[in-house]
């Protein structure tokens, strides 16, 4: 993000409403939620809406952003008819953002309808994008859309994707889920390069241009360049394993293999990543990848934390496996959500809401993405909503 997009009008008023959350935290402490835990999780989904789309959050993050909308909507459109239209005008509502300004697809919509990215260019965004369009239903805005959606894609493979390999490219950084932490060519990053060729192959909305790499195997380049026996790892070059980067490769559809699923999922459990609560990015800080503003204000904040998105995840993936051991994870994480009337977006160690070392920052309340917790708790038996229909 350069300094211009910084000081930004949209930008300096969501920094006000950030501190005076801040503020109004500090004395009134957060908005306790009524009900047991589906109706707590069911009022911070429903308290994202704000009449013309989902935000994030109705705290901090009280504006629309691609990536959250996008892995939450599956989970959004199975939840409810009404979940689904809102789901359908919060799609409209971008798309006629973005085209109105002449933007590409972003990380995130800022408050006066401003189009931004958030640190980067989402190596996320257009994936996201297509696979919450695709469970919408929405093929009346892919059709109203379609010169701009073939514009956006065929800016994104010549930004992103290495025309030699078909992986992200590994000579610049990208925005993603953990966007405070930079990496090269990641795991996560790849995992939705193959989410956006397999949406395309299977919707027929737009020729792909990155089939030649998969021939119909969207997990053939995740499985060659990261996976090693018991894991993925977090990014091309290194050894290190994440928590996202065994996560993703199973919650976009690309990869369905339940072998892999179970090694990976028990690697993370053996390794602390699921130490006291699922699910961790890292088990240690890694200040050398963090961006400015992360080392400085919010240190560790993506780093050991626990992520309640990544852990809604996860819970969802091994209940389809190991279901006793995913009904023990589930039961703490109704735990604390009875106890703080809320979804958290991210937990510190003894389980409770972030707060950054110098008091400054705080996690936000609320969550978007409790809908696929909340999915997890009101459709047990139909199987996790992926970001796409599972494949081997």
């Amino acid at each position: 993000m350069t300094l211009l997009a910084w000081v930004h009008p949209a930008v300096l008023a969501e920094y006000l409403l950030g501190a005076g959350v801040r503020v109004r935290r500090s004395v009134h402490g957060h908005h306790r939620r009524p009900g047991d835990v589906p109706d707590i999780v069911r009022g911070c989904v429903d308290a994202c809406w704000n009449g013309h789309c989902y935000v994030a959050s109705p705290g901090h993050f009280r504006m629309f952003w691609t990536r959250d909308l996008g892995f939450s909507a599956p989970a959004l459109a199975r939840s409810s008819e009404r979940e689904r239209d809102r789901l359908h005008a919060s799609l409209d509502w971008a798309l006629g953002v973005w085209t109105r300004h002449r933007s590409h697809v972003t990380t995130t919509i800022h408050f006066f309808e401003h189009p931004g990215d958030a640190f980067s260019y989402g190596v996320d965004s257009l994936p996201l994008l297509l696979a919450a369009l695709r469970a919408a239903g929405a093929e009346d805005l892919v059709d109203r859309h379609r010169a701009w959606l073939a514009r956006e894609l065929i800016d994104y493979c010549a930004r992103v994707v290495d025309p030699g390999t078909g992986l992200v490219r590994a000579d610049r950084t990208f925005s993603g889920h953990r966007d405070t932490v930079v990496d090269r060519s990641t795991a996560y990053g790849n995992a939705m390069v193959a989410l956006l060729a397999k949406t395309l192959v299977e919707t027929g909305w737009f020729d792909s241009p990155l089939e030649r790499f998969f021939d119909g195997d969207h997990g053939r380049l995740l499985r060659r360049h990261f996976w090693r026996d018991d894991r993925f790892v977090d990014a091309l070059g290194t050894e290190r394993t994440s928590g996202e980067a065994n996560v993703w490769p199973f919650w976009t559809g690309v990869i369905g293999d339940r072998e892999l699923l179970g090694r990976a999922l028990a690697t993370l459990e053996r390794d602390g990543f699921t130490d006291p609560l699922p699910l961790r990015y890292e088990t240690r800080r890694r200040t050398e990848h963090e961006v400015w503003i992360t080392r400085h204000l919010l240190p560790g904040y993506q780093g050991s934390t626990m992520w309640t998105s990544i852990g809604s995840m996860y819970l969802w993936l091994l209940r389809t496996i190991d279901p006793i051991a995913a009904q023990a994870g589930i039961r703490d994480y109704e735990a604390w959500i009875r106890r703080d009337g809320t979804f958290w977006e991210v937990l510190d160690e003894t389980g409770h809401c972030w707060v950054s070392p110098r008091r400054v920052f705080i996690g936000d309340e609320s969550m978007l993405w409790g809908a696929i917790f909340l999915d997890l708790l009101e459709h047990p038996d139909a199987g996790p909503p992926l970001l796409s229909p599972v494949s081997g």
